[in-house]
């Protein structure tokens, strides 16, 4: 799988020898639009046997006859409302033109007269939204419906139409669950992309007036744009929009279980940005905005090889420039494609197969499948990586090559006179050696010495990162480890996460034993299953490693997580790095992160504690959005706390609940941050990390198993009491259940003692001693 992030500096190297040549694919007609830009493109073939560009423009639909590709001649134009945007589809003779535009509705023109004249109306709805239809991102057509995505209708889901009657619509059911931008569909599924929420998800139309979403499947930009079936339907390719995107494919043949079989980029590291694809005898023909028309070999689509290319826009890297759609569907072969600057090109392609060249890398000692094995042919100038032992790749120029397989602290291996022909597949298997390898062995229990099985194990170094997961018995291996020292992290939900740091690989094997105590602790290093679903446009709740954005020099997304926790990574809305501080922010509605569920039953009285972030600026008129947070215990959900924009912004924030204030029953838990953005729009960017329950204490797990550097004595009390510590300190934070700083005293350089006041009320706060890198202490003070 081309798997290019796994080591960032492959990135580099990951080309083809293609990635600025136009071949395969031979540009014939070319025809501009002065005053206009264009959108997306479809086309028609009418009684005799004419073929038809249908251009979406800036001011309407143009059509343009390419029977001679050599020379395309606009035969209409049908005005509308003057916009950006612009799709189009057809079905029995008719067209069906969707746009952005205020007020623009569906157009609907009948083709059936062609050459000679069209005719147009616009329809607005009718039933449910008789005459409310007025603006409409994308639509698809399959089997007498129509399928509009993205429309002004409610949440913007899917609006279906029935076309009995192709002229005259007939509103037929409604999907609003949520946004859907893009979408195929053939028979009773749609699989459409919420481009916004970062995932495409198959819908169940079979009963149009209540249709089913099923499940739901990130893609590799989290920015999911369009999909399209293979001709089998046992896979979908989809497109992200945004930079440095990847034409992706994956298997869906069994539905509750999807998985990505492959990615591909037509020029790695410029930055281009993928748009729309479509599948054509298995070949997947993708405008690819600055880099023009790429076909992609989908025949194996989990070795996906592109085979043709004209890059004949005038622009180059990232940027919504250049060619906008391609249609491949004309009976000639020939394909039309949109530039959005430079008008429309006829295309005539050569579609060939790829040469597969496949096959599985071992250790040769141990027989484990190795990561990240660079393989190269070399004449081709093409690399791969494996990813689980496996590699795929291959080229389209048939040929005798040499094929190299390396990884750092293994003997190269050299194959010579490989040869790869077009539409076989060649397999090579491969051993290599190392004389340096040694073997980690790893056992994994509770506190009372039971094995915990299934827990995630993680492995690594500056250079290499291994995962894996514990057997029945609680043990793991790793048999292809070079010497050095590594990182140690084990964890599972209901359990508290541990890491160890510098465990010395050597000799022939290395033991590493880990206590796994019970608890819940999550500091995001692994996936425990936490959950999200949004309503929001953007900014949607994502386990990463936080990017930093500022607003006037304000930090607005945090650039790092919290300290102390084994890893780097937290939950955040909207990280894109090096964005704009409204590039990627939460927008227009709400973004819901929610946990595994956890029982608490055995818990006297138990706290949730974590961090949060939140930043709420901008706007023309007083931010108001807020940060819930809410506890989940069966069927009752209770919001605990409303965090707005004067609570801390711009920081780590611990903060504390205790759960029996809210609810009783403590067996089925869950922990839910809720990110708003509310009317008017302002920027909203939230953060959660470092999340625990511990049993009456605020303070999180991994602070209450460090050694004690702060005592409070008398505690608890009914008045005065004093604070002692070891060590430098800065200052003292008293602060109550909700986190609120109650009070901050200054330490004077070289005291150790510090008089806390008896004056704050009955109840519990925590004492909170910080130095100059952070808190160091904390300890829970009474007072009665």
């Amino acid at each position: 799988m081309k798997r290019s992030f796994i080591i960032t500096v492959l990135c580099l190297f990951s080309i083809t020898v293609f990635s600025q040549e136009n071949y395969n694919l031979v540009q014939r007609g070319h025809l501009t639009f002065p005053g206009k830009s264009l959108a997306n493109i479809g086309g028609y073939v009418d009684s005799l046997g004419n073929e038809y560009a249908l251009v979406g423009t800036s001011t309407g639909l143009s059509i343009v006859d390419v029977t001679d590709p050599d020379l395309p001649v606009l035969r209409f134009d049908v005005d509308g409302v003057e916009n950006f945007w612009r799709e189009v589809k057809t079905w029995n003779g008719f067209a069906y033109v969707t746009t952005e535009g205020d007020n623009g509705g569906l157009i609907i023109i009948d083709l059936r007269e062609l050459p000679d004249t069209v005719i147009s109306r616009e329809y607005n709805g009718d039933g449910d939204i008789n005459g409310d239809l007025q603006t409409i991102h994308a639509l698809h057509i399959d089997n007498g419906f129509c399928y509009l995505y993205g429309s002004n209708i409610g949440e913007g889901g899917i609006v279906i139409l029935d076309l009995a009657d192709p002229w005259n619509p007939e509103f037929a059911g409604l999907f609003d669950d949520i946004y859907v931008h893009d979408g195929y569909v053939r028979g009773d599924t749609v699989w459409a992309c919420h481009i916004y929420d970062g995932f495409f998800a198959p819908i169940n139309v079979a009963d149009k007036a209540n249709p089913v979403s099923l499940v739901q499947q990130e893609t590799p930009g989290n920015f999911t744009h369009n999909s399209w079936l293979t001709d089998d339907g046992n896979f979908l390719l989809t497109t992200d929009e945004n930079t440095n995107s990847f034409l992706a494919s994956y298997d869906i043949q069994e539905i509750g279980n999807i998985e990505e079989a492959d990615r591909y980029q037509t020029a790695p590291g410029s930055g281009a940005i993928v748009h729309n694809t479509h599948v054509l005898n298995d070949y997947a023909v993708t405008s690819w905005y600055t880099e023009g028309v790429v076909i992609v070999d989908a025949a194996r689509p989990n070795n996906l090889i592109e085979v043709a290319k004209n890059d004949f826009t005038t622009f180059e890297g990232d940027g919504f420039h250049g060619c906008w759609g391609v249609y491949a569907f004309l009976p000639s072969g020939n394909l039309v494609a949109s530039d959005i600057e430079n008008g429309l090109f006829v295309l005539t392609p050569t579609y060939i197969r790829g040469c597969y060249l496949e096959g599985v890398v071992s250790d040769s000692t141990c027989g484990s499948l190795l990561e990240n094995v660079l393989i190269s042919i070399v004449e081709a100038n093409i690399t791969e990586v494996t990813r689980e032992g496996i590699y795929r790749t291959g080229t389209v120029i048939p040929g005798s090559y040499t094929v190299t397989f390396s990884k750092p602290g293994y003997q190269t291996k050299t194959f010579t006179n490989v040869d790869l022909q077009n539409g076989v597949l060649t397999e090579l298997n491969v051993n290599l050696f190392s004389p340096d390898i040694v073997e980690v062995n790893g056992n994994v229990t509770t506190g009372f010495s039971n094995p915990v099985n299934n827990a995630f194990v993680s492995i690594y170094d500056v250079q290499t990162s291994f995962q894996l997961s514990t057997d029945e018995n609680g043990d793991y291996s790793k048999c292809d480890l070079l010497e050095g020292d590594y990182s140690v992290v084990t964890g599972d939900w209901g359990f508290i996460t541990q890491c160890v740091n510098n465990v010395n690989v050597s000799g022939s094997s290395t033991d590493v034993q880990t206590l796994l105590p019970t608890g819940y602790y999550d500091d995001f290093q692994f996936n425990f299953g936490w959950t999200v679903v949004s309503t929001a446009t953007a900014g949607i709740w994502e386990r990463a490693l936080p990017a930093a954005t500022n607003y006037n020099g304000i930090p607005s997304n945090p650039g790092v997580d919290v300290d102390g926790d084994c890893n780097g990574f937290a939950f955040v809305t909207g990280n894109t790095p090096n964005a704009a501080p409204g590039a990627n922010d939460v927008d227009n509605g709400y973004t819901r992160l929610t946990s595994p569920t956890m029982d608490l039953s055995a818990y006297q009285n138990p706290y949730i504690n974590f961090y949060r972030w939140f930043f709420n600026e901008g706007g023309n008129d007083t931010p108001n959005d807020s940060l819930l947070i809410k506890i989940q215990s069966g069927a009752q959900t209770i919001t605990v706390l409303s965090i707005g924009r004067n609570d801390s912004p711009s920081q780590w924030v611990n903060q504390s609940i205790q759960i029996k204030e809210f609810i009783q029953d403590l067996n089925s838990v869950r922990f839910i941050a809720e990110a708003w953005d509310y009317a008017n729009g302002h920027l909203v960017e939230a953060g959660i990390d470092r999340f625990s329950v511990v049993d009456s204490s605020l303070v999180s797990v991994a602070e209450s198993m460090e050694k004690p550097e702060l005592t409070v004595f008398p505690n608890p009390s009914n008045g005065l009491s004093s604070a002692s510590f070891t060590g430098n300190a800065e200052r003292i934070v008293i602060s109550d259940l909700s986190g609120r700083t109650v009070i901050s005293i200054v330490v004077t350089k070289g005291n150790h003692t510090v008089v806390l006041p008896g004056n704050l009320g009955r109840g519990v706060y925590f004492v909170q001693l910080f130095d100059a890198s952070g808190r160091i202490a904390t300890v829970k003070w009474i007072q009665q």
